[in-house]
């Protein structure tokens, strides 16, 4: 079969790796573009000069990525149309692994929330109306009415800030937000009472001041009002700052 992408030499010991490096790149350029047929096993084991078990391990890794899909009946796989939520999955299940085998990146993590919120909110000054900042107050006031349980306060908590990368009007913004805070509520959902033993009044201070920095639409009260809600939200992560029982 005549080679119609511009396949190169391979180099690394790994040479699934390169395989599927290659074929990524050729979907990337739009050689190969969704509903596309991958060339069979056979004939990219002779295109790239390897092993029918490098060509496989190398299409197992492009399945998992979601850039192709087997199927059955038919010679080769098939490419996918590109979906952005897939990648974040597979992040999602390596940040969980990372946790899972060093606590320290869950500050890490925590650091990067922070400036993905504080883009965020910049984001839903520049492009969201003055009603859909409004729906954000109505959060608010769920919020106020659960001060006195905390799990209920930050179930409407998470949904404020779920609402906020919405408003954004960027899908990135929204998709990394999520994927960030599903790890983050395992990792500290069990301590808010330990961190905030007299209540929420502070973490909705801090997100009453975002609501207002927003609407004012001014930048500089936006990093203001980021800035304290992240002082705030930094006993997390931060053991010795625990709050004070009033």
């Amino acid at each position: 079969m005549k080679n119609s992408f511009p396949y190169k030499p391979l180099k690394k010991n790994r040479l699934y790796e390169e395989v599927a490096n290659q074929i990524k790149q050729s979907i990337f350029d739009g050689h190969l573009k969704p509903g596309d047929q991958v060339p069979p096993e056979r004939d990219l084991a002779e295109m790239f000069n390897v092993g029918r078990p490098t060509i496989r391990e190398a299409l197992r890794t492009l399945t998992v990525l979601g850039l192709i899909q087997s199927s059955q009946g038919q010679k080769g796989s098939t490419i996918k149309q590109a979906d952005i939520t897939q990648y974040m999955d597979t992040l999602r299940e390596q940040m969980s692994w990372l946790i899972n085998a060093d606590k320290n990146t869950l500050s890490d993590l925590w650091e990067v929330r922070k400036f993905i919120e504080l883009g965020v909110s910049h984001a839903v000054a520049r492009n969201a109306s003055d009603r859909d900042i409004e729906s954000l107050n109505e959060i608010m006031e769920k919020m106020v009415k659960a001060k006195d349980d905390f799990e209920v306060y930050i179930s409407f908590a998470t949904d404020f800030h779920k609402k906020l990368a919405q408003l954004s009007g960027n899908k990135v913004f929204y998709i990394v937000w999520s994927m960030i805070q599903d790890i983050m509520v395992k990792g500290y959902s069990s301590k808010h009472k330990e961190y905030f033993p007299a209540g929420p009044e502070k973490l909705l201070e801090a997100n009453k001041r975002v609501v207002e920095a927003i609407k004012s639409r001014n930048p500089e009260k936006i990093n203001a009002a980021m800035t304290f809600h992240s002082k705030v939200e930094d006993v997390f992560h931060s053991p010795q700052k625990k709050e004070k029982k009033k």
